[in-house]
């Protein structure tokens, strides 16, 4: 497969952008209210570290996938740790998305649907995508990165008009630093999944092209939330819009005139199917991480069903209880766990680093014996 660095461009943002689309809004207005286009923008400017890691260290060894080569830098075991926490991460992400899909589609469209038809229904279309590859996910993702941008302009364009621009004083005045700075990390979970994109290679070389097409791709993500959160801030104000689980879906649907007035449909359309390609991608890295542990070759296929049935068996859990499910959602130990997950370029990066410097402090003393050893 030939995957040019623009269709990791757009692919990078229908990734990245699958989530806080739906996630993120309204828990950022209940928390920050009037800052959290601070925190948004904060969090979006912390995910770039991670991001310049995840590249950095790709390009240590361009040619050679990071599952392989990642021993080299922290040891044989250490690595092996490390996959495997990834395994258990992408298995518990892919639960989490089954269940919050499950959960908006059984209580919008579906209501008299049991919840665990919904469960196998959405894994099967999920293992279905990952087990195409991962060129059907880039493929996907072009003609999806056109139209979820045209939805977005229309959506900006059409309904700004009726918000209140009155608040928008309040953005600057108001000073809850504090809430804003501890949703920066919340938003950071949300915007700093780039270690997945150490899994592109083979099928892409890692080099400077990389990191600037992700850069921008965050970039771009960052200000499409900051827009999308301004929009549901002024339409709908702090106290109403953060009771709103799904706002630019209510947003849509308060209007009943005009040419969005119906369609919501088509917005919820795209925004599954990116929710489709975040998952299958995940499952595709949680199933080369387990074929490295094992040791297994040519078994992608069988483990990415293994691992999507064990996140269907996940979410039928949280399923039992959906109140307790919300509410741990964005728990602060989930949300630590999930900083502690992505920052893990850093670690790699940062021993990778301390390992090039001993290296260079070592070649000097050994030099002056080897040309004593040679005047002998």
């Amino acid at each position: 497969m030939k995957t040019s660095s623009w269709q990791t461009f757009r692919f990078a943002f229908i990734y990245i952008n699958s989530q806080p689309t739906a996630y993120l809004i309204a828990p950022i207005i209940g928390t920050s209210a009037y800052l959290g286009w601070a925190a948004i923008l904060v969090g979006g400017g912390l995910s770039l570290i991670p991001l310049w890691c995840s590249v950095r260290l790709g390009m240590y060894r361009p040619d050679q996938a990071w599952l392989d080569f990642g021993e080299e830098i922290v040891g044989k075991w250490p690595h092996r740790l490390v996959l495997a926490l990834l395994v258990f991460w992408a298995v518990l992400y892919v639960s989490t998305d089954i269940e919050s899909f499950t959960l908006f589609y059984g209580s919008n469209y579906m209501r008299e649907t049991p919840q665990w038809f919904i469960h196998v229904m959405t894994t099967l279309v999920i293992i279905f995508t990952a087990r195409r590859g991962f060129a059907t996910l880039v493929y996907m993702s072009d003609g999806l990165f056109f139209l979820t941008l045209i939805m977005l302009v229309l959506v900006l364009t059409a309904f700004f008009k009726d918000a209140d621009i009155h608040q928008l004083t309040g953005l600057i005045t108001h000073r809850n630093f504090g809430s804003a700075a501890k949703d920066s990390i919340f938003v950071f979970s949300f915007l700093g999944e780039w270690l997945v994109f150490l899994f592109i290679a083979p099928y892409l070389q890692i080099g400077w092209r990389t990191l600037r097409n992700l850069a921008s791709a965050c970039i771009l993500v960052t200000i499409a939330v900051t827009l999308q959160w301004l929009l549901t801030f002024l339409s709908f104000g702090p106290h109403l819009g953060k009771l709103m689980q799904y706002p630019l879906v209510e947003l849509i649907r308060s209007s009943v005139t005009g040419l969005l007035g119906n369609t919501d449909p088509l917005l919820i359309g795209l925004w599954s199917t990116s929710m489709f390609i975040h998952s299958a991608f995940l499952l595709q890295v949680g199933a080369r991480c387990l074929a490295k542990i094992l040791r297994v070759q040519q078994m992608h296929a069988p483990l990415i069903t293994v691992l999507g049935g064990t996140a269907a068996a996940f979410a039928y859990q949280f399923s039992r209880n959906p109140t307790l499910y919300q509410i741990n959602f964005n728990s602060p130990p989930i949300v630590l766990f999930w900083v502690l997950v992505l920052f893990t370029p850093v670690y790699y990066w940062i021993v990778l680093i301390f390992r090039r410097h001993s290296r260079k402090r070592k070649k000097p003393k050994n030099q002056p014996n080897s040309a004593s050893r040679t005047a002998n």
